[in-house]
């Protein structure tokens, strides 16, 4: 793609190049500066990071894994005698003389601790001079802080890019949470610091909250009425809270502690809650999770915040290799006037072996105890013909933990496979090594089963080329839970789009997106093989929906078969 903008780049146009999530801006900028050094081209790039990533100062006085919010804190206490930005003031003049190529954010950041100056705020500088600049999601959609952005690259004068598109759904922009532990935790800060009042008030909110366990006794989900709590929390309240939430943040920095307020998240969360009563889009859900109640501010807008944005830039470019069917996807992020293509896919399909299986099904509310048999048997034969690196991928945590609870770790655990889970409060760092064993497991002749939900972590954000990723088995289609969020959020998308679209659109497309992501994790390349194993016979409902990689070629398979089908497979080297 920038090779194909490159002309209107050199005509004058910037481009900005939007990513899901900081941690991947350097990707576009490694890109550039291939092209850049392969045809001789006077083109600046930069990837763009958070004061999280940025900050020197938060390095230097807080220890441990920092937010965006402890780093933002800090610097608003600080700035004015930071003495990297002020060495930065000073010397603004010659920052651009670090600017010769495009950077990734390690370079800016090592250049700028070289020279003594605030690689955050260096940044800005550099985008003056910038042609591409590759930052995340939120600079572009949240208006917040888009202006200090768009006060430099002018949108009107920008084609802008954004990546993975099939996520701009889901933005959630505007969402938060509390639990019945942040209420705690800040009737705890309350007391001491002898705020008694205030502390009267949260006992009170925990009880009420707390009420809530017997309503979601056989329940997952509940909707709650935010106005039921307005006799107990008033504004002015609510902002003194804030107020002294915000005293005992500033106290913690200045003792190099992490800038954390329960009393700031909670009154910040009530004040925005009582500030969308009303605005359609926003719902209110109660979660219970074992003995404690999350209580969630969901933003379910997509169209409304989007198509504003398109309008400001002169061209949009959207892509990501699961965007069909267009139009849908065009509708529900706001796009009125708008060209497709689809591209066929690069994959030989002489290496690819999809199948569709029959006589297996997640349908239901529960998985019968026959059912998951099958699908253990199905899991075991095909890592027993194969022995490479295989993913399952599970319609859910609930249909992982059945096949979990019914044998299949110890049962390909019998094969000699090394077995890796994804865990519900797995860490990022945990992931990590998680994913690197498994990956390097055939350079030293062995094999592992790495499974997961499908709307998982590795199922939608990780790479296999290679040998890292041979086989992917769907076991089921990855379908939300019908919970009162869904349901919500399929009313919701009815009174938007309308009775004929608003459960296709809701719930349908997004479930198909996510099996269509999860089939992909094996093929990165035209040189991969694969055996991509859709299990359940409720996909060839839904054939128009999967990627051309798997519906072209595909074999329906009864699933006693399947032994027979996988015996005859023999992939071109």
């Amino acid at each position: 793609m920038l090779t194909a903008l490159m002309p209107y780049i050199l005509g004058g146009y910037r481009v900005l190049w939007a990513v899901r999530t900081g941690n991947e801006t350097d990707r576009p900028i490694e890109e550039l500066k291939v092209i850049v050094e392969k045809y001789g081209l006077d083109v600046k790039g930069l990837s763009f990071r958070g004061k999280r990533d940025m900050c020197l100062l938060a390095r230097e006085m807080l220890s441990g894994p920092i937010s965006h919010e402890d780093a933002s804190v800090l610097c608003r206490t600080y700035r004015k005698t930071c003495k990297y930005y002020l060495t930065l003031i000073r010397r603004e003049d010659t920052i651009l003389d670090i600017f010769n190529d495009p950077m990734m954010y390690t370079e800016v950041l090592e250049k700028c601790s070289r020279l003594g100056v605030c690689p955050y705020f260096a940044q800005y500088v550099l985008l003056e001079e910038a042609d591409v600049v590759s930052l995340s999601y939120n600079y572009i959609f949240m208006e917040s802080i888009s202006w200090s952005i768009k006060r430099i690259v002018p949108f009107s004068d920008t084609i802008l890019v954004v990546d993975e598109a099939h996520n701009l759904q889901h933005l959630n922009l505007y969402s938060d949470k509390i639990t019945l532990n942040t209420i705690v935790n800040a009737a705890r800060e309350a007391q001491e610091r002898g705020l008694a009042n205030i502390v009267k008030v949260l006992k009170k909110l925990h009880t009420k909250v707390s009420g809530y366990k017997k309503l979601l006794k056989d329940e997952e989900d509940m909707l709650f009425d935010p106005s039921d709590f307005k006799d107990i929390l008033t504004e002015p309240l609510l902002k003194k809270m804030r107020t002294y939430g915000q005293k005992i943040r500033e106290q913690q920095i200045k003792m190099k502690k992490r800038p954390h307020s329960s009393l700031y998240h909670l009154a910040n969360f009530w004040l925005s809650v009582f500030e969308t009563i009303g605005i359609e889009g926003f719902a209110y859900i109660a979660t219970r999770d074992r003995d404690n109640i999350i209580l969630e501010l969901w933003d379910m807008r997509s169209r409304e915040i989007l198509g504003s944005v398109w309008r400001q830039f002169a061209r949009v470019v959207l892509m990501s290799g699961t965007l069909a069917p267009i139009d849908a996807f065009a509708e529900t992020v706001g796009l009125e006037k708008y060209s497709g293509k689809i591209i066929a896919s690069d994959y030989d399909p002489r290496r690819v072996l999809p199948i569709i299986l029959k006589g297996v099904t997640t349908r239901g509310e529960e998985l019968p105890e026959e059912m998951c048999l099958r699908y253990i048997n199905l899991v075991k034969v095909l890592v027993d013909k194969l022995k490479v690196n295989t993913a399952v991928f599970t319609a859910s945590y609930r249909i992982q933990r059945e096949l979990i609870k019914h044998g299949l770790i110890e049962e390909l655990k019998t094969l000699g496979a090394k077995v890796f889970v994804e865990r519900k409060d797995m860490k990022g760092d945990e992931a990590r090594k998680i994913l690197t064993k498994f990956k390097e497991l055939p350079s030293s002749g062995e094999y592992g089963v790495l499974i997961g939900p499908a709307s998982g972590r590795f199922a939608e954000g990780a790479d296999f080329p290679g040998r890292e990723l041979e086989a992917v088995f769907l076991v089921g289609i990855p379908f939300d839970r019908v919970t009162a969020r869904t349901k919500k959020y399929i009313e919701y998308y009815t009174q938007v789009y309308g009775e004929g679209k608003g459960r296709y659109y809701a719930y349908i497309i997004p479930a198909l997106r996510r099996a269509s992501q999860a089939l992909g994790r094996a093929l990165r390349s035209r040189e991969d093989r694969a055996v991509l194993i859709a299990g359940d016979e409720r996909y060839l409902r839904y054939l128009n929906l999967l990627p051309d990689y798997f519906t072209n070629g595909v074999k329906v398979v009864k699933y006693p078969e399947l032994t027979e089908v996988l015996d005859k497979y023999s992939p071109v080297n």
